[in-house]
This record gives C-alpha cells, structure tokens and sequence, in this order.
C-alpha cells in the first residue's frame, strides 16, 4: 500500500506513524515492563518534536521471540507461538 491508509466511516481515523528503525521497512517495539509481567507487553515513548509530541503507549500480546513456526492450512498461514 503506497500513501495514507483511507477513512473508514464510523472510526476515528486518527493517524501515528511509526519509524522504520533498522532500514528493514519495520518498526521493532521492545516491552519496557519487568521480567515476568502479568498482561500485555508495553512500549511507551514520545513520538514527535518541539511543540508537536504525542504520547505513544503500544500495548501487544504476544512476544515474536516465542514464534516457532508458520503452518499452513486451507491457503491460510498462521504464526505458530510456544506459549508455555
């Protein structure tokens, strides 16, 4: 997809872009909580500079380190996650 992502009526459609922060066209998060939390891994940061700063908290499941396979079934692929 090139450009902005379109509208979508009955959604705010609020905007953040996030940058590419290894020139691999991907933006890696890292969870800032301690070791063993309970709940959603979290990044928080400022995004922006000067005046024009937002307060970005990201909030995911599942850690992509646990991601042990890809299986595929019926033409659709599904990330695989050792969730012990």
């Amino acid at each position: 997809m090139n450009g902005p992502p379109k509208d979508v009526e009955g959604e705010c459609n609020a905007r953040l872009s996030i940058g590419d922060d290894h020139g691999d066209n991907s933006a890696t998060i890292r969870c800032e909580l301690p070791p063993g939390h309970i709940g959603p891994h979290q990044e928080h940061y400022n995004a922006g500079y000067g005046n024009d700063v937002n307060n970005v908290t990201i909030m995911w499941d599942k850690d992509t380190r646990d991601l042990i396979g890809i299986a595929v079934g019926d033409g659709v692929e599904t990330k695989v996650y050792d969730d012990s």
